[in-house]
């Protein structure tokens, strides 16, 4: 039987494998589920293993307090007088099953660094409970050596201060010393690009959950604008809507507007929410609707862009960075996942060619962007080339990088930390009708996957400016309540990750 049983929720998997690693390292005989043989009962195997080890270290997180295996191994474990717990997330004792809650758990963190601080603490503990590694099931703890003499004290005790010293220095130098000695790293370990999307479970379930929620009510009552806000939550969350994708396109054909095939949401045919409705056929590789698909591509002006609305009145004062790039996205995600039509295929790569163009049209210097709205609002260029980066890198409709250009230049001016801004402009419809245009414009998701998709264009300077806001990109909780709460701003934030990690490095891990 293994010496130690460690108990996890799947999400915390990368931390499980240190303490595995670690324990493994130190000669201990470890088990968890991941070695479980094909073919085994499950239930059998892990109550064995569990009732059978010396130890059981449980790893208590947001995941797992809500488990209900590791609750029930964890009682188990307490029950019999071996259960070691580590602390993963900041947890307040009402958040514990009854009875498990102990206020001087080690805390182990998520970060490799936080985890390597607490190792030496946790390696002890493991040896104070059941005694060095192989010592069999009724040993005890290693007796204490004896005493030294002061002097060897004080040697001992300036040796480990040392060697603190050495590796503090080390970890503090490390980030910029293994970019000198390696250019061409990635801007984040997969490691902790693994962790974050392990992170963004609890995200993806909820969008999904409010995607379903708005689509089980009455279709009068809901509306036309659901065919927006429910595609863009579910091409977040492909996977986990995969059960009531169908509902969404059965709605999608109760209100088309038939004059068009198009979608009209807030009194408007917006541009970026129909451009949310081709992403979520190419997500299911359902075919694109071939009106809408007409549609977009007979509203495109001949330089490129797109205006805010499907009938928008096509004069340079209305065209639209954020409209551009997201129609250019999905047109080419519809090209990717081969729902195109054959005949319409040679039009959809030069509207995604004309567009690309447009938007690495310039400035050369600084990072004036945004023509829509024409508002002097200097804060928010950057946003505008950063969608223009994003839209070209996912299109690869041009050899130009100058929208990318123009991001790198100012990225060092990001705007304040705010979640997203309006558009606060009118525009003028074909039919003769003005639009108040209040769309508000997300920042954060953009910015960010512009930094990672700029990332291999960048020199290195431009690289150390970048690396930190990916790092603090995928640091967002995004399962903090309060974000949540702004399912929109979570479901694009959700699809621009997958994005852009997708066409950074095809070989990182999947995000869905």
């Amino acid at each position: 039987m293994p010496d130690v049983f460690i108990s996890y929720s799947s999400k915390d998997r990368a931390v499980a494998e240190r303490v595995r690693d670690a324990l493994g390292e130190a000669g201990y005989d470890v088990f968890w589920d991941q070695e479980i043989p094909a073919g085994t009962d499950w239930d059998t195997w892990i109550r064995e293993r569990l009732t059978g080890s010396r130890l059981a270290i449980v790893l208590w997180s947001k995941a797992s307090i809500a488990s209900p295996n590791v609750r029930h191994e964890a009682i188990i474990a307490r029950d019999a007088g071996g259960l070691l717990p580590l602390m993963v997330d900041d947890l307040a004792p009402t958040d514990f099953p009854m009875g498990l809650f102990l206020v001087q758990a080690l805390k182990v963190g998520r970060s490799q660094r936080e985890f390597n601080a607490a190792r030496p603490k946790l390696l002890d503990e493991v040896r104070e409970r059941i005694g060095e590694p192989g010592a069999g099931a009724g040993a005890t703890a290693a007796p204490r050596p004896k005493a030294r003499s002061k002097r060897a004290k004080r040697v001992a005790i300036g040796a480990v201060l040392a060697i603190l010293l050495l590796a503090a220095l080390a970890a503090f130098f490390w980030p910029t010393l293994r970019y000198r000695i390696d250019p061409d790293a990635p801007p984040v370990a997969a490691e902790q690009l693994s962790a974050s999307v392990e992170r963004e479970g609890l995200a993806r379930e909820r969008v999904a959950r409010s995607a379903e929620t708005a689509l089980s009510g009455d279709r009068e009552a809901i509306g036309t604008s659901w065919a927006w806000f429910a595609g863009q939550l579910i091409s977040a969350a492909p996977e986990e809507s995969r059960s009531f994708a169908d509902g969404y396109f059965r709605y999608l054909a109760t209100v088309e507007q038939p004059d068009c095939g198009c979608f009209v949401m807030e009194d408007i045919p917006n541009s970026i929410g129909n451009g949310w409705v081709i992403v979520t056929a190419a997500q299911y590789r359902r075919p694109a609707p071939p009106r809408l698909l007409e549609t977009i591509l007979a509203a495109q002006h001949a330089e490129g862009w797109w205006t805010i609305s499907l009938n928008g009145v096509r004069q340079q004062a209305n065209a639209a960075v954020h409209a551009t790039a997201m129609l250019t996205i999905a047109l080419a995600e519809a090209r990717r996942a081969g729902i195109v039509p054959p005949a319409a295929r040679p039009r959809v790569d030069a509207a995604i060619r004309r567009a690309t163009n447009w938007l690495n049209r310039g400035p050369e210097a600084g990072a004036n962007w945004a023509d829509y709205p024409n508002d002097e609002r200097r804060s928010e260029h950057l946003v505008f080339a950063a969608m223009a980066t994003v839209a070209t890198e996912v299109a690869g409709g041009t050899q130009s990088d100058q929208a990318a250009r123009a991001f790198l230049r100012s990225v060092d001016t990001l705007p304040p930390a705010i979640e997203h801004f309006p558009s606060g402009a009118y525009v003028e419809l074909e039919n003769g009708e003005r639009y108040i245009d209040n769309y508000r414009h997300p920042v954060s998701p953009w910015i960010g996957a512009a930094s990672v998709l700029a990332y291999r264009r960048a020199n290195a300077s431009n690289r150390a400016r970048l690396r930190p806001v990916i790092r603090a990109w995928l640091d967002v909780d995004l399962g903090d309540e309060n974000l949540l709460r702004q399912d929109w701003i979570t479901g694009e934030t959700l699809f621009l990750r997958a994005l852009a990690f997708r066409h950074y490095s095809p070989d990182q891990p999947a995000t869905r």
